[in-house]
């Protein structure tokens, strides 16, 4: 009789349709073939067939893979007969469950089975049969089971690695290679749009910069070598304080706490990127939040006092004697970092339109009638956000610096006009880029800041040897210590823009606004309390000075002195110049004023 194919489906008497799959052995010992019931719907019946010829076949598979091959090979194996594959116990069971519909294999557990032996079993399922999906019954029987076997390879693994501690279980990526991916990440993730393009921000540098610290200080060891233990000593290393490699800094010291700590967050933020990346099949060890990540401080510096009786900002006599030799554009610098609390990368990204010089405060009538602040036509604000933790400020401006900041709109429109960049930032440089910027390399903030800062104290040093020498940081500093002086500390908090003035209550700034009528008012203060470093400035303190070579000190001696009634052979003697620079001197600071 010929064989029926799948196109010739006919149903039974009751409707069922049947098809023969496989072979089995009967009570009586013979083989024949199996006859599965498919159902009544003819389209189901077809998918259930299909599924069930898959098994088959690999039934099939597996009977030929079960004969035992001899080594030596015997005679009688060198043309070896093929088995002839028949449904087990097992598979028939699965087959029967397939013929009849189910997707997926639930699997019983039996009276006397263990919950291992349980979960066991069903993975030796899964592992014979991988295109079938099996569901345990006792669901609690079979976690507690698998608990057990993952326990049992995990005490099984730890042994292994402490007999060879040098056999890993896999072979897995580097650390190197791994830090040099997150690198990528970070600048990929941490850019910021300008005219130019995106660029990479501040933190992007950072993190590359203590990446490849971290490169030079561990070897490139195996991921896999991360485990509890490995993340352990590598925070370890750092918590301990291991000593500089600078080659400047003999006798090498312990690196500083802060570093320290930097490079600590930098490995936390490494390790949580790494457990994320869909790269790396790394994971974080399950006790990893457990493990200690707080720098050790050394006796000396718990108990020293340094910071305490140091002080490492400007008095108000130090301000008046930087002020008074300074630029328009330091001078500049200066009064923001004293008005408005601003360091550079603040005053870098300073916009015209944080700028209200000759129009009304915006919230005019809420600091009239609420903070008891009444805003007068000649008030200018400064009314700026963070770049970067967009924390709101606002700033009453000092006489001084009002008149600066309409001559630094001046100054922009020129360069804007003349260069025709796009940058809306208000500080440019005379060649059109931006004071607050990333290098050419990319990797590090511009020093532009510092620089000039640095400048205008080697200018002071010149005639005040020894001058007190403090970062341009500093002048943040002094303005909060000025304004907490006059008021209270949550003003100066304010005035510092940080996030939490009130350091007991995270939710105060959400139902109320911050106290700046106070912070103006202690503005106003500090005003009058500077008023020596005001004066001391020149009368036009927004021209641009004669590029001199001799020091201003120099230069007001030679004038004193040709008021004394003085000569100029005695007056170059005097103060140690040649005749010809008096001479220029007298002609641009004397006889051109009119004096006698």
């Amino acid at each position: 009789m010929p064989k029926k194919t799948d196109d010739e489906w006919l149903p039974d008497s009751r409707g069922r349709y049947r098809r023969k799959v496989g072979f089995w052995v009967t009570k009586n010992g013979r083989r024949e073939q199996y006859r599965f019931s498919f159902g009544d719907n003819l389209n189901k019946a077809k998918a259930r067939l299909a599924r069930v010829r898959e098994l088959w076949a690999h039934v099939e598979e597996l009977s030929r893979q079960s004969k035992p091959v001899r080594f030596p090979p015997l005679p009688t194996d060198l043309d070896p007969v093929e088995p002839d594959p028949l449904w087990t116990a097992e598979s028939l069971l699965i087959a029967r469950q397939l013929s009849a519909g189910k997707v997926q294999i639930v699997v019983d557990s039996g009276w006397t089975q263990t919950p291992e032996s349980y979960a066991a079993q069903i993975h030796e399922l899964a592992q014979r049969y991988p295109f079938i999906v099996f569901v345990p019954k006792d669901q609690e029987a079979h976690a507690k089971g698998a608990t057990f076997w993952d326990e049992a390879a995990t005490f099984r693994l730890n042994e292994v690695r402490r007999l060879s501690p040098n056999v890993l279980p896999e072979v897995t990526r580097s650390f190197h290679e791994a830090l040099d991916s997150y690198v990528k990440a970070v600048r990929l993730e941490y850019t910021e749009p300008t005219p130019d393009g995106p660029k990479p921000t501040s933190f992007a540098a950072a993190v590359e910069a203590n990446v490849t610290t971290l490169k030079a200080r561990h070897p490139d060891i195996p991921l896999s070598q991360l485990d509890e233990d490995g993340c352990r000593a590598l925070l370890d290393y750092w918590r301990n304080r291991p000593n500089t490699v600078d080659k400047r800094i003999k006798p090498a010291r312990p690196m500083a706490l802060r570093t320290c700590q930097n490079i600590i967050s930098e490995i936390k933020r490494f390790l949580k990127w790494l457990h994320f990346s869909k790269e790396y099949s790394w994971r974080k060890p399950e006790d990893f939040d457990t493990l200690k990540t707080n720098v050790k401080e050394f006796q000396e510096e718990r108990t020293n006092i340094v910071d305490y009786t140091t002080r490492n900002f400007y008095l108000p006599d130090e301000l008046a004697t930087i002020n008074k030799y300074a630029t328009p554009l330091e001078r500049l610098l200066l009064l923001l970092g004293l008005n408005c609390g601003m360091k550079g990368a603040e005053q870098g990204t300073l916009l015209p339109d944080h700028l209200f010089l000759d129009s009304i405060h915006p919230n005019a009538d809420y600091l009239s009638q609420v903070c008891d602040f009444e805003c007068e036509p000649s008030h200018s604000f400064v009314i700026y956000s963070r770049n970067k933790t967009k924390v709101y400020g606002e700033f009453l401006l000092w006489s001084h610096t009002r008149e600066l900041l309409r001559w630094a709109l001046r100054r922009r429109e020129k360069i804007v006009e003349r260069l025709g960049v796009a940058h809306r930032n208000l500080l440019i440089t005379e060649r059109g880029t931006l004071f607050h910027r990333l290098t050419e390399g990319e990797k590090n903030r511009s020093q532009i800041f510092n620089n000039k800062w640095n400048a205008l104290l080697r200018r002071v040093e010149k005639d005040h040897p020894g001058f007190k020498r403090c970062p341009f940081s500093s002048l943040r500093v002094s303005a909060s210590d000025l304004v907490r002086q006059v008021s209270d500390g949550e003003t100066a908090a304010v005035f510092l823009m940080h996030g939490k003035p009130v350091k007991q209550d995270d939710l105060l700034d959400l139902y109320s606004k911050r106290p700046f009528g106070k912070v103006f008012e202690a503005l106003r203060k500090v005003e009058e309390k500077l008023k020596p470093m005001f004066d001391a400035a020149p009368e036009n303190f927004t021209e641009q000075p004669v590029q001199q070579y001799t020091p201003l000190g120099k230069q007001e001696r030679i004038v004193e002195l040709k008021k004394q009634g003085k000569k100029v052979p005695e007056i170059a003697a005097e103060v140690g110049v040649a005749k010809g620079t008096v001479t220029r001197t007298l002609t641009r600071l004397y006889y051109k004023i009119g004096s006698k």
